[in-house]
């Protein structure tokens, strides 16, 4: 078969990318096994894909974006949950913190461990600020902090645990 070396100039950018067909592919092969010119432009195309780099600037772009949201998210819920810690609305943190905990395995991803430690140091340092700032500083206080900042911790992990089961059991196979 006797194809134009037009045609096979349009065929090689297919061919190079992978997305020609075998007989396309079986053509350009055998032509230029007999044209040099156009085994010269075959060997010299380069496939340059600015769609692509475009399109992997703009997902990491959202990626990133999402990434802040549920950063913000995460951490205006702790803040929240910890202000609520000796207030007549600190049982709503028994929904609160394991809420965190399962969140914070998805945002943090393999830092997840990170959630109940800062939650256990915003927790006692919340208490202890307010403490002094109460006027009634003592060792009491100390301790209480630290019961509420191990509550807190536990709940958070039960979250976590959660969100790791739930992980485990929607994964898909394969």
């Amino acid at each position: 078969m006797n194809i134009s070396c037009d045609v096979v100039s349009d065929l090689i950018p297919l061919v190079k990318d992978g997305v020609a067909s075998e007989d396309s592919a079986a053509i350009v092969n055998a032509h230029i096994q007999n044209c040099e010119s156009c085994r010269e432009a075959f060997k010299t195309f380069m496939p340059i894909d600015p769609i692509r780099v475009k399109d992997e600037k703009i997902i990491f772009a959202i990626k990133r974006s999402i990434l802040i949201t549920q950063l913000i998210i995460l951490m205006a819920g702790a803040i929240i949950g910890v202000a609520l810690s000796n207030s007549m609305g600190m049982f709503y943190n028994f929904m609160i913190m394991p809420a965190i905990g399962g969140v914070s395995l998805f945002v943090l991803k393999g830092k997840w461990y990170l959630a109940p430690l800062v939650i256990f140091m915003l927790t006692y340092l919340w208490q202890a600020v307010e403490g002094i700032l109460s006027g009634e500083f003592s060792w009491i206080v100390l301790y209480s902090g630290l019961y509420y900042s191990i509550i807190y911790t536990v709940l958070v992990g039960i979250g976590l645990v959660i969100a790791m089961l739930l992980r485990f059991a929607f994964k898909k196979e394969g």
